[in-house]
Parts: C-alpha cells; structure tokens; sequence
C-alpha cells in the first residue's frame, strides 16, 4: 500500500489531509502557514430541538394531509411556544482552526499519509535542509501531537470560527470565544447557549506541540479538562501511546480486504476512504458518525446540523463495515440507538403517533439525543424505514458475527419495536394490509388546491416501506428460530397479506410504484422505491418479479439522474450490481469520480460543474472556498459499491464478480466480509475467474455463484472435487476452500 500524499498549497479544508479517532477531528491544508481546522463530534448545541409532540397522532396526520389544507397541517406540527425561529438550532458548533507559522525561507511542500502507522508527515523545505513535522492522533483521547524535530515552527496562531461565523452565533445565543494564553498554552474556549463549553489548546512540551480538545460545564471547567488530558499523556509517556496507536493501524489494515483493480484512482480512493472510515466511526469512540464525522469546517455553520441523517445517510456510512471487516465499528452507533434518551423519544414518538407501549421509530435528522433537527413534517415522522433500515443494520451485525447473545440481547429488541410500528400503520384495505399514508423518502411534488400549492410527499402503501417491512419480517421469523422464540402469530398473516411492493399498471408495463396510483414520473434522487432490490433485498426468488423489475429499472433509467447528489451515484451503482449489470456501474462511479470527488479525494455534496445534475444549481455556482460541504455517505457507498461489485449476497446467495467489466480483466480482492461470518477472495485474470478462496470464521454452509463459471474444482487441503454452481458448500470453523 502506497503512502498517499497531497502537495502545498492546499487552499480548501476538504482538499487537505484528514485525521480521526470518531470523535477528535483535524484537517491538515494550508498555503504559506500549515492550518489545522479541528472539532469534536460530541460538541452539539442543543437549543430548540424538536420532538413529537403528545396529542399528534398518526390519524389527525392522516386527516390534515389528505384535506390538502395548510392550515390543519400548520396547526398539527404546530411549535411550541418557546422554540426560537433562530437559524441556528440544535447542531453540532464550529470551532476553528490553529495556524502554524515556519520560520523565515521555510516553505511548505507536501502532506504524507503513512498508512500502516496513521502518522501524517508534513515535508517542509528550509533554506540549509529539509524537515519533517509528525502529526499522530491518538486513538484513546482527544489529542493530536505534532514532533517538530527541527523547531521550523515559529508562532502559533488561534483563529476560532467566531471569526466567520460570529455574527451569525451571536444572533443565535452564542457568546465570542474566551481567547486563552498563558505561558505555555494558547487556545480559545467556545461556549454554548445551553450545553457544555469546548477548549482547544496547544501547548507545546520539548520539540512537541500538543493540542486538546475538551469539554466542560464551563469555560473554566473546559480548559483545565484540556490541561489536565495533556499532563496526563506527558506523565505516562507520549512515545508509548503513539506506539499503541501505531499498533491498532497496523493491525486495522491487516484485516480489512485487499483490492486491486485496472484503476489507479479507484485503488488510491479505495485505500483512503477506508482510513477515513476508521477516523469517522471507531470504536473506541464514544459517539457515532454523522453525516460528516468528526470533521467540521471552521468557516460556516455546520450543514444540515452535521447531524445523523437516517433516511440513507447514516446507513450508507455504516453499512460499508461489515464487507470490510470492521463490524465492531457498528458498535457506537448501536450504542447510541439503545441508550436511554434515544429509548425514551422514539419509544414516545411511536407512542403519540399509534398509541402503542413497545414501538420505536425515529424521526428522518436527528442529534446526539434522537431529537429532530430543522423541523417536522411527514418527511421527518411518516419514515418508518429510518428505524426499519437501522434494524437491518443490527441483523447485518449478526449475519456477519452470528453472534448470539447480541441477536438476543441488542438486535431482536431493536427489530421488534420497529415491527411493532409498523403494525399499528397497518389497516384492512380492499382485502389486504395496507399502510394508509406513509412516504417515499425525499420524493415529493406540488399540486395546485384552492388554497394555493400544496406539497404532496406521501401516499398509501409506498414500495419503499413495503420493502423494508418485509425484511423485518424475514429477519424477525429467522431470529426466532434461532433463538427458539415463538414468533408472533400477526407476522405470518402479514407477510401474506402486504404485498412486496405497489404496482403501477396503467399501461403495458407494470412496475414498481412509489405508492399506489403515483408512478415515477420524474428525475428522483432517493431510489426508495427500489428498496426491494437494494438495501432491502426483500424479494426472495427473482423469478416471478423479474418482468416487474426489468419494467421498473428501465423507467428509473429513463427518468434519468439530472437530480441526483454525490451519494445517489454509489447507491444506483449497487441496484445496477444486483442487477447483474456488467458495465454501467463502472461507468457510474466513473461519472461520479469527474461530478462528486474533489482534488482532495472528497466526496462533496454539491456538482463540481454543471450539465450532468441539476442538483442544488444556485448554490453550485457560489465559490467552492466558501460553499464546498463534505459527506461522508458518498465516500462509503462509493467503496461498498465497488465490494458488491466483486461480491455480494443476493436472495440468500453469494455472488462472486457478479458485475465487473469486460475492461477490468485483472481484477483481485482478498477477504471481503459476508453474511454467514465468511470472508471471501477472488481472482481474475483475462477476464476468467481462475480462484476463489473462503474463509468461514463460525462454521456453517455456504451457496455460491461465480459469475461466467459454470462448475470449479474444490479443493479442501488436498482432496478435490468438482461443483457445479449455485454450490451448496459446507464448512468447519476456521475452515478455508478454494476453488480454481
């Protein structure tokens, strides 16, 4: 694995070298001075949050909307009194950056990312000789050292955000950051209206510049936080616990899959997005990823709250864990979801809305407490599927560990309040189950009403919720064989009696619906209503859907992308893998490389340029050093994307090379994660599948398909036989096969 290294100037934040541990997060770039723009993931205002409110139930929701009148809508998600109109609202606070000067004829030249250790290497070219600055961050606390070896670092300078961003925090309940410098020790200490403080200091110790980042009560509290997190790690040694740090890197990249593919940039962009992942969501961190980690720029508020978007974001982040090995990286968000101030608002978000003791259900953009960020509408409250896929998350986890006690303990729990949602939507209709009014995430269009335009995003039974309905169910009736529980009897009458989508046939092709009677007749970014085909997988055998599917994906092709952002490309490049679509992924994420991916290996939110999307084109237009906004889905779902490429499990089948091009004709990958607790590697040269190697960590049987393969030979140890695909293959624990 090749170091990665970015060249000076580097003029954007997104365009410069990242570092995380999940929760600290610094972004090296700069020009004449090297800046360090950090934030913590935890640092969240949580002023005039929103929640659903006692009294709004799903029947006086159903009743304002179907009316088509705003003003029983306006009076159902009415606010409460004491909510501000302020713009900023619960949301993760910027804080800023520190600025390193060089001493007079040294210049900056390049940013070097040692991937086995984790150690960013910053080469500064001096008048007499070059110098090297160590930046490690370590993993257990919120510390970033910087080994100044040859003292080219002559001033440090602390610019907090309330530079760019203070009038409008001022306007919103914000005091101006409390500049700190005593001897040895500068920072600044940004408070909150409401929330704990944060104090980001540098101190400097022998040739070592230490920055901390911590919070308190107060101000007061906050700082000697910070003071006393750096006298400990000088007091136990900072050698030692870069050495740590150094280890848990080395060991990280050992067991995460190993790809090589016919594209350079691909491979370079493989490789970094699976260090990103480990500084955005690790394990050792106390709180999970949001839409942009740990990352926040100094000079604009946080976008969208920075918050944990669960209508596709936050899955995309997460789900790229389990190919990748890394499913202990699930934990902290797991974690978040059962702890008790997430229990208690979606336990009582589905208790006003259906009346029940035992549902959950989470509302579509949320903080660090469940409560909803920027407002309630049906988009926010009707998605059931934000739980729903969250619930397919803990039974990926199991499917991947076959862990039992977490199936019984952590994921049955979590899928039985959410099924327990969806059955109190469910109502007689036309001789089946039917959700009365639900969505389509994020699909919506006007309508004129003699009240003025009117917003329709919902409709009855949504092809989307319908799909992840069924998953549930499935995963739901397989947790309770496996842990011989007795079923509940209302599950088998369910899954006859709700049909696996909506069908639209009103003319000669029937297809998927986004609900019943509204097809999709335009440009739709959210591929919800395909949830059957992915994340959901919900179909079982293909073959009776088959024409449905063909109809349906032709239509979403025809409907065409000028609306899509930089995480739909990675998600329609899996729906055209699971398709068995050979080329068009590769060209997808190849479009999606020129449209979506910076010069920094970042996946921004809006177009690079115009004329492919439309996507956001006034903001487009502004400058990028002032308007580029990362996220982190699109760099996940992009790396997932190639993985199910190569492998995926499909209707209970693993597929392997199920869609590489007829232009990648040396292809090879090493121990990508399956269900079933496998790890998968394949070969392929001139374009022939000539071996692929499992790996089964718990034992267990295998169904295999190798695409272009009729049969292979088996080889255990070193007896052979021939199979013929689909194979059946069982295995030992710790068992491996190949078959060439």
């Amino acid at each position: 694995m090749e170091n990665l290294e970015f060249k000076f100037p580097i003029t954007r934040t997104h365009c410069g070298m990242v570092m995380g541990n999940g929760n600290l997060g610094a972004m090296i770039w700069g020009k004449d001075k090297l800046h360090v723009t950090v934030n913590r993931a935890d640092f969240w205002s949580h002023c005039d949050s929103e929640r659903i409110k006692e009294g709004v139930t799903y029947k006086k929701i159903q009743e304002a909307y179907y009316s088509h009148d705003p003003d029983k809508i306006k009076d159902v998600y009415k606010r409460d009194p004491d909510i501000t109109e302020r713009y900023v609202r619960n949301s993760r606070v910027p804080l800023g950056r520190f600025e390193f000067e060089m001493k007079s004829g040294c210049k900056l030249e390049s940013c070097i990312l040692d991937y086995p250790s984790g150690t960013v290497t910053v080469k500064v070219a001096g008048p007499d000789k070059s110098h090297e600055l160590k930046l490690n961050l370590l993993l257990d606390r919120n510390l970033l050292a910087i080994e100044d070896a040859g003292g080219v670092i002559s001033t440090t300078l602390c610019r907090p955000s309330w530079e760019w961003v203070g009038e409008l925090l001022g306007a919103n309940g914000y005091s101006a950051p409390e500049l700190v410098e005593q001897e040895n020790l500068k920072g600044w200490i940004q408070s909150t209206p409401d929330d704990s403080s944060l104090a980001a200091a540098c101190r400097k110790s022998a040739t070592t510049l230490l920055i901390s980042l911590e919070l308190g009560d107060d101000n007061a509290k906050a700082l000697e936080c910070g003071k006393e997190q750096i006298e400990k790690s000088l007091a136990e040694g900072l050698e030692s616990q870069i050495s740590k740090t150094h280890d848990w890197w080395k060991k990280y990249w050992q067991e995460t899959p190993k790809v090589t593919l016919p594209d350079e940039f691909l491979n370079k962009f493989i490789n970094y997005g699976l260090y990103k992942f480990a500084g955005a969501t690790h394990p050792f961190s106390p709180i999970p990823c949001g839409l942009q980690g740990p990352w926040v720029e100094e000079y604009q508020r946080a976008q969208w709250a920075a918050d944990y978007h669960f209508n596709v974001n936050i899955q995309q982040i997460y789900t790229l864990g389990f190919p990748a090995n890394r499913n202990e990286h699930l934990l902290p968000l797991f974690d978040m979801l059962e702890s008790a101030p997430y229990q208690e608002v979606m336990q009582a978000n589905a208790k006003h809305l259906f009346g029940i003791d035992d549902g959950l259900l989470i509302t579509h953009a949320v903080d660090d407490k469940g409560h909803q960020c920027g407002g309630l509408s049906p988009g926010a409250t009707l998605d059931q599927a934000c739980t729903g896929w969250c619930a397919q998350l803990y039974w990926l986890y199991y499917q991947h560990t076959l862990d039992k006690e977490f199936l019984r303990n952590r994921a049955y729990p979590f899928m039985l309040g959410t099924m327990r949602t969806y059955e109190a939507m469910l109502e007689e209709y036309e001789g089946r189950l039917s959700i009365p009014m639900s969505i389509s995430a994020e699909f919506s269009f006007k309508i004129d009403t003699p009240k003025g335009p009117f917003q329709v995003n919902f409709g009855r039974d949504p092809s989307y919720q319908l799909a992840c309905m069924h998953m549930l169910l499935d995963a739901l009736r397989e947790s309770c064989e496996i842990l011989g529980i007795e079923p509940r009897p209302v599950w088998q009458e369910i899954k006859k009696r709700v049909p696996p989508y909506t069908l639209y046939d009103k003319d000669d092709e029937p297809r998927i619906a986004i609900w019943e009677d509204q097809d999709l007749d335009f440009c739709h970014r959210h591929h919800s209503h395909l949830g059957c085909i992915y994340p959901f997988d919900s179909l079982g055998d293909w073959e009776p859907h088959q024409e449905i599917i063909d109809n349906s994906v032709d239509q979403w092709i025809l409907r065409g992308m000028g609306q899509w952002s930089e995480w739909c490309i990675p998600w329609a490049a899996i729906i055209h893998a699971r398709l068995g679509f050979t080329e068009s992924p590769r060209i997808l994420l190849n479009m999606w490389r020129e449209i979506f991916i910076n010069e920094g290996l970042t996946t921004a939110y809006l177009p690079r340029f115009q004329g492919i999307t439309a996507h956001r084109r006034a903001d487009m237009l502004k400058p990028k050093e002032t308007n580029e906004v990362m996220q982190l889905d699109g760099t996940m779902g992009g790396i997932t994307a190639i993985y199910e490429m190569l492998v995926h499990a499909k209707c209970k089948t693993i597929h392997v090379f199920p869609a590489v091009s007829e232009k990648w004709q040396d292809v090879s990958f090493d121990n990508i994660g399956v269900p079933g607790a496998f790890q998968i590697s394949g070969i392929r040269k001139n374009g022939q599948t000539t071996e692929v190697k499992i790996t089964s960590r718990k034992g267990g049987s295998i169904k295999l398909q190798v695409n272009g393969r009729e049969s292979m030979v088996l080889w255990r140890g070193d007896k052979q036989e021939t199979v013929s695909f689909p194979a059946e293959i069982p295995m030992q624990p710790g068992e491996t096969v190949v078959l060439s």
